[in-house]
């Protein structure tokens, strides 16, 4: 059982991995991809005004989702140009340049998650040609938006004298928070404050979705890191965000700026379902997809939530431990079945929650679920047994109590059953005698 137990423990780890890099939203740098072909002339929708020739033109741009996890909730990037992007994919200046905030280390991912779980400066800024930036995504197929910030001369100098300052060798890394300083919150943190903290004055209301509706949106139709965000995020992700925090997301960051400036965005490349929509659309005298038009995807008609299935898969891997008392022989060997993986899943999660400084890591809630304790059972008396699967039932009980009058907030039903059937069984179920 030994050498199952490893290739179980290496999943588990390929797990949160997935979880840490998909979440990020963070990408790689700009020599990670296959190089990319030719460039796709650029087609913008609309017409956006010279900027006076002494000064350049800074542009917010906005990246769709992608097919990978890491592409799953788009990307973001602030543009320097001599005469605008357009005109700079068309015939490059030398001094045009792309700074990318979401730079990590893809060819180390384990590495790379381990400083995202610690809080070290694991992630990056690089500095590109806007070409050379731009045709990652148009290969990889993800819409492209441009926004030119209104931004007078004074406001201009201060944004880029930001950007050099933080390119710099001893200024470049940080630690990445998906929710409170990626890639995105960087460049909005800048926009705002050199426009009078203009986006932190909006005070829309964001609606009624949580953080964690908001992570779970990027992973729509993918059943795994859904399951993930649900046992691997903790309570704090069960807040709803202000408006100013939601713009942690590159399509809310556009929807802010074109809200408060009118600044609608143009396109350099739409993905190629969305084209295909857009001009359906218009034959048939009707709107285009929405989640095109927000996000750069298609939308999926009635995503699965990965939930039913996750319960299903739990009644499944519980079965051997009333299966085998039923059957009144390796009771034990059920038992083990049934709980070494949650127990390998509640003591990495637990690991997490002791060594990480995140917020939606150090408090997770699952942790009372998956106990790491629980192995203990595998080696108790007869009696103790009971005794401690009693316990547990009583423990999982008052968590569902607490689930049910919201002082528990993450959404653990389908979790909850791992440890309750075989603590159950083993506190409740009539052991039959072998024959």
């Amino acid at each position: 059982m030994l050498p199952a137990m490893r290739r179980c423990s290496a999943s588990t780890v390929a797990l949160v991995v997935m979880l840490a890099v998909g979440t990020a939203a963070a990408q790689p740098g700009p020599d990670a991809p296959p190089a990319a072909p030719a460039g796709v002339p650029p087609s913008p929708t609309q017409a956006i005004p010279a900027p006076p020739a002494h000064e350049p033109v800074i542009e917010l741009v906005t990246m769709g989702i992608g097919a990978l996890i890491w592409e799953r909730h788009g990307h973001i990037a602030l543009c320097v140009t001599r005469n605008g992007l357009r005109s700079s994919l068309a015939d490059p200046q030398p001094e045009d340049r792309c700074y990318n905030y979401g730079i990590g280390d893809f060819h180390n991912p384990i590495k790379m998650t381990w400083g995202f779980f610690r809080g070290a400066q694991s992630f990056w800024v690089g500095k590109d040609l806007p070409l050379n930036m731009l045709e990652i995504y148009r290969y990889f197929d993800r819409t492209i938006w441009v926004q030119p910030l209104p931004l007078d001369g004074a406001q201009k100098e201060k944004v880029i004298a930001k950007l050099e300052h933080d390119i710099l060798p001893d200024n470049r890394y940080y630690a990445y928070d998906h929710f409170a300083d990626n890639c995105t919150t960087r460049i909005r943190d800048i926009i705002d404050n050199v426009t009078d903290h203009a986006l932190a004055k909006m005070t829309e209301l964001p609606g009624d979705k949580t953080f964690r509706d908001y992570a779970r949106d990027g992973f729509y139709g993918m059943r795994i890191p859904l399951i993930i965000t649900d046992i691997a995020m903790g309570r704090s992700t069960d807040r709803v965000p202000t408006y100013w925090e939601r713009m942690f997301l590159p399509q809310y960051l556009r929807e802010a700026v074109q809200a408060k400036w009118g600044i609608k965005p143009y396109l350099v490349y739409e993905r190629k379902e969305c084209l295909s929509d857009e001009r359906a659309a218009r034959e048939a005298h009707r709107d285009p997809d929405p989640s095109c038009v927000a996000r750069g995807i298609p939308t999926v008609p009635d995503p699965p939530s990965g939930r039913f299935l996750f319960a299903l898969v739990i009644l499944v891997l519980t079965a051997p431990v009333w299966a085998t008392r039923l059957w009144g022989r390796f009771e034990r060997t059920g038992l083990a079945f049934s709980i070494i993986p949650y127990w390998l899943l509640g003591t990495i999660l637990t690991f997490l929650a002791v060594i990480s400084p995140l917020p939606y890591v150090h408090v997770n809630e699952t942790c009372l679920l998956w106990f790491p304790l629980d192995i203990a059972i595998l080696f108790l008396s007869p009696a103790r047994k009971v005794q401690y699967a009693k316990f547990r039932v009583g423990m999982i009980a008052v968590f569902a109590l607490l689930l049910l009058i919201n002082v528990l907030h993450q959404p653990l039903w389908a979790p909850l059953l791992w440890p309750l059937i075989p603590m159950a069984t083993v506190a409740f179920m009539k052991k039959r005698e072998a024959a």
